[in-house]
């Protein structure tokens, strides 16, 4: 209402862990269990209120115009507590209808809110990805705000008409990689969105064309 965008960090532990297994003896090889069992989703980037930023890393890492893959320790999948926004539904029915691999469907909920919006390089995790994309919408804002327009505000409901009106203006999609970790299921990315980098990458040409304006 105030017309503050809000970013959050993923996670750090893919689709399965906060960040990372637990020790394999003991109790924590029973929590490994459950973990790998289940997808779950780190609060508070499933929130529908900020737009979650997933983690990115080069295909070659000596070789950075390398194309990017998807982080297998990108937080992703969908929330266990708040519904999918509606900006949402068309696009998501379309992944898990029209992609193969996916986990077990009764160890995620399909109808919560799905996450990430958007995904950045995250060689030192998605704590790295998060920032990188607050400061280029930070940019943006500045230009919205010198041409006397308002800021951005609750950003994922116009990336996302931006991200499927306009394929490949505004964010780089991220086509291969997986959130399973040390885990042996996980999402997949592919074309166009997925939970594990969101739409991509950003572009900025494309995010300045479609969001430092309102033309």
């Amino acid at each position: 209402m105030r017309g503050v965008t809000v970013f959050g960090a993923s996670g750090d532990g893919g689709s399965h862990f906060s960040f990372q297994a637990f020790d394999n003896y003991g109790i924590g090889k029973t929590l490994n269990e459950i973990s790998c069992a289940f997808q779950l989703p780190c609060y508070p980037s499933d929130s529908p209120y900020l737009t979650s930023v997933g983690g990115t890393v080069w295909k070659s890492e000596i070789d950075p115009s390398s194309a990017p893959i998807a982080w297998s320790g990108s937080g992703s999948g969908f929330s266990w507590e708040f519904p999918m926004p509606s900006h949402q539904k068309n696009v998501v029915a379309a992944y898990l209808a029209n992609t193969t691999g996916l986990p077990p469907a009764a160890s995620f909920n399909s109808s919560g809110r799905a996450y990430p919006d958007i995904s950045a390089v995250s060689i030192d995790g998605t704590s790295q990805s998060s920032p990188i994309v607050a400061g280029i919408f930070s940019l943006l804002l500045d230009q919205r705000l010198n041409k006397g327009l308002p800021p951005l505000g609750h950003l994922a409901p116009r990336l996302w008409a931006v991200a499927t009106n306009f394929v490949g203006e505004a964010v780089r999609d991220v086509t291969s990689g997986n959130s399973k970790t040390s885990c042996n299921n996980g999402f997949p990315a592919t074309h166009g969105w997925d939970p594990v980098t969101g739409w991509g990458q950003p572009l900025w040409p494309g995010l300045v064309k479609h969001l430092a304006s309102d033309d």
